[in-house]
Formats: structure tokens, sequence, C-alpha cells
């Protein structure tokens, strides 16, 4: 399918677009909300500026792709590969990334409130300055994850992963009870 394709396609009406084939495709200010991208390949893929809202990008390749400054709240991400994929300053409140592989993701000033990760990897992943208000931690592989500057209010934590994360002493220093161990 051709992009023109897509986008005449969405126009009529069609939301599933499941399966198709988009690497390295130059999308950027994309307009594609509530759309189904359901195992779509989508890498290294431009779609920087673009209003993807509620779109579901469940089992979709999304390494190394290019979303900075998107509006992504409420996407979906269940078991997603997201390497080194670039969201920075990005919308992605009430996003579900169950499952989901982010490792070495940018999300430097992303909106992520809300947001759930259950059983997601963010090993090494770039959370400075982000907004993770509310998330639940718990069963999060956050192995190097940079959080510096990050919003933590209401966050839930292992004991272990504040002593890895050295947020025992940063985190409830400047904040007071952000943090639920």
């Amino acid at each position: 399918m051709q992009i023109v394709q897509l986008l005449t396609s969405y126009a009529a009406g069609r939301r599933d677009f499941g399966g198709v084939d988009f690497r390295e495709a130059w999308m950027p200010g994309l307009k594609l909300s509530h759309a189904a991208l359901q195992g779509a390949d989508l890498t290294g893929s431009n779609l920087s500026h673009s209003l993807l809202q509620a779109v579901d990008f469940s089992r979709a390749m999304l390494w190394r792709a290019n979303l900075i400054h998107a509006q992504l709240h409420q996407a979906r991400f269940e078991r997603a590969t997201l390497i080194r994929c670039q969201l920075q300053n990005s919308d992605i409140r009430e996003g579900h990334f169950v499952e989901a592989d982010l490792r070495l993701v940018e999300l430097r000033h992303a909106n992520l409130s809300g947001a759930n990760f259950q059983n997601a990897q963010l090993c090494y992943a770039n959370l400075v300055g982000a907004n993770l208000t509310g998330i639940d931690f718990r069963t999060v592989d956050l192995t190097g994850a940079d959080l510096t500057g990050a919003d933590l209010t209401d966050c839930r934590f292992t004991r272990s992963q504040c002593v890895m994360l050295k947020l025992a002493e940063s985190v409830t220093a400047k904040t007071g009870q952000t943090v639920t161990v």
C-alpha cells in the first residue's frame, strides 16, 4: 500500500491498516487518529508532529521511528517494538505499553502521565524531564534508565529499582512522598 492509498482509504472511512509496510516512510504531520496499525512495520519512518491519538500500534515494529512532537494520547503499543524510537516532547498520556520493548527509547520531556507499562522493557531509556505522573513501574525493567528531572508524582517502584536508579535520595529529598515503594 502506498501512502496516498492509505490517506485516501482513511478519508473514505477505513480505519484498519494492520500489517502495512511503511519502512523508512516520510510522513511527518500525518493525521490518522483512531486507526488500527497492529503489526505494521514502521521501521525508520518519520511520523514527527503527527496526530495519532488512540491509534493501535499493538505488535507494530517502530524501531528507530521518529515520533518527535507526536500527539499519541491513548495510543496502544502492546507488545510493540520501539527500540531506539524517538518520542521526545510527545503527548502519550494514558498510553498502553504492556509488554512493549522500549530499550534505548528517547522520551525526553514526553508526557506519559497515566500510561501503563506493565511488564515493559525500558532499559537505558532516556526519560529526562518526562511527565511520569501516576505510573506503576513495579513490573518494568528500568535497567540503566535516566529519569533525571522527571515528574515522578504518585509513581510506584520496588525497593530494588529505587536503589538501582538512585531514587531513594534524589527524588524523596526533592519532592517528599512522590515515590511509593
